[in-house]
C-alpha cells in the first residue's frame, strides 16, 4: 500500500470509530415513552386528590402516555412530597402541591427532610380558592371594622377557630392579629369543619375557612361572611367586601394548588409539561372539576405565575410564624 492511501486510511479511522460507536446506542426516546405519576401527599378524596384526578386524563392526552395519580399520605404532606424531592429528575415523577408546601418549612425548620424552595421545579399553577372570614350572625362583629373595635375593647375575650394548629386558617388568624393590632383566642379544632360547626352553634364567634367547607351552615344563615381573601369579590358573594377594600391588603391571600417537579428536570420536558398543562387547563372538563371543590382555574397557569406565588408564600408565613411566635415541639 502506498504511503498516500495508508494516510488517508488513517485519517478516517477516528471518524469510523465514532461513527461506529453512536450506531451501537440506543437512541434516546422522546419524552414521555411511559407513564408518569402524579403524586398527592395526601389521603384519597380531598381536594388536592380531586384535582389530580382532574387534570390526569387531559394531562394524559396531552402527552400520549397514561398519567398515574398515587397517595403518598402522612405528617402532614410532607412525605409524599419528601419521596418526589428524592425521585429522578427526569419528568415521570410530579407533585400535586399546596399550601401546606409553603407553610410546613416555616413550622418544621430543619425537621423537614427537603428543601421546598429548592428541591422542587414549578410547572403549572392549577387552581386557587380564597378564605372567608365568617362570624355567628348573633355576634355584635358583623363587620369587620367592627369586630376590630369589639377586639380591642375587650382584648382575648373573643375566640376565633381554626382547622387545627399550624393550618391555614389558623396562620390567616394570627395574620388577621398582627394587621389589625387586636387580639383573639385561638381555638384549634380538628378540621374545619368541626370549627365552623361550632361557629354556628356560638361556641366560638369568628372562624376563617373556605367556601365549600361552610356552603351549608352559609346558605342555612347559620353564620356569616364579613370578608374574602380573594383580590376582588367573588361573583358567588358580591356583597361580601374584600379586605383590600377594607384596608387590609397583607390578607389578600388564596389557597391555591401547583404541579411540580424534582429540581433538575431537563428544561425541554418542564417545557413539554408546561406546555402541556396549558392546553389542559383550558379544558372544560376540568375547569367544571375544580369548580366542584370549589376552586378556580387561574389566570395565568404558567410556571412562572407559580414561582412567584411561592416565593410571595414562603416570605409571608415565615414572616408570620416568627412574628407570632409559633413553635411546634
Amino acid at each position: 500500500m502506498n504511503t498516500s492511501k495508508f494516510s488517508c486510511i488513517a485519517r478516517l479511522l477516528p471518524a469510523l470509530a465514532v461513527a461506529a460507536l453512536f450506531a451501537g446506542a440506543p437512541a434516546r426516546a422522546e419524552y414521555p415513552d411511559k407513564p408518569v405519576r402524579v403524586i398527592v401527599p395526601y389521603a384519597t378524596g380531598g381536594s388536592s386528590d380531586v384535582i389530580a384526578r382532574g387534570i390526569s386524563d387531559q394531562l394524559s392526552a396531552a402527552l400520549g402516555q397514561p398519567v398515574v395519580v398515587e397517595n403518598r399520605a402522612g405528617a402532614g404532606s410532607m412525605i409524599g412530597t419528601a419521596y418526589v424531592a428524592g425521585e429522578a429528575a427526569d419528568g415521570y415523577t410530579l407533585l400535586l402541591a399546596d399550601v401546606p408546601f409553603t407553610i410546613v418549612p416555616a413550622l418544621y425548620g430543619d425537621r423537614v427532610k427537603y428543601d421546598a424552595r429548592k428541591d422542587f421545579a414549578p410547572i403549572s399553577l392549577l387552581g386557587l380558592s380564597p378564605m372567608y372570614l365568617f362570624v355567628n350572625p348573633r355576634f355584635e362583629g358583623k363587620t369587620v371594622p367592627a369586630l376590630i373595635a369589639a377586639a380591642k375593647d375587650k382584648p382575648a375575650s373573643i375566640s376565633i377557630g381554626s382547622g387545627g394548629n399550624g393550618s391555614l386558617t389558623h396562620l390567616m388568624a394570627e395574620l388577621f392579629m398582627l394587621n389589625t393590632d387586636v387580639k383573639l383566642v385561638h381555638i384549634p379544632y380538628k378540621g374545619a369543619s368541626a370549627s365552623v360547626n361550632d361557629l354556628a352553634g356560638g361556641q366560638i364567634q369568628v372562624s376563617f375557612t373556605t367556601m365549600p367547607t361552610a356552603a351549608a351552615l352559609y346558605q342555612g344563615g347559620k353564620i356569616a361572611p364579613i370578608a374574602v381573601s380573594s383580590p376582588t369579590r367573588e361573583a358567588a358573594t358580591p356583597d361580601v367586601p374584600t379586605f383590600e377594600e377594607l384596608g387590609l391588603p397583607r390578607l389578600t391571600v388564596q389557597s391555591w394548588w401547583g404541579l411540580m417537579a424534582p429540581a433538575g428536570t431537563p428544561k425541554p420536558v418542564l417545557d413539554k409539561l408546561e406546555g402541556a398543562m396549558k392546553t389542559v387547563m383550558q379544558s372544560a372538563p376540568v375547569k367544571q372539576r375544580l369548580g366542584s371543590v370549589g376552586v378556580a382555574a387561574p389566570p395565568d397557569a404558567s410556571a412562572e405565575a407559580l414561582t412567584r406565588l411561592l416565593n410571595t408564600d414562603f416570605d409571608r408565613w415565615q414572616d408570620v410564624v416568627k412574628r407570632a411566635g409559633i413553635k411546634f415541639e
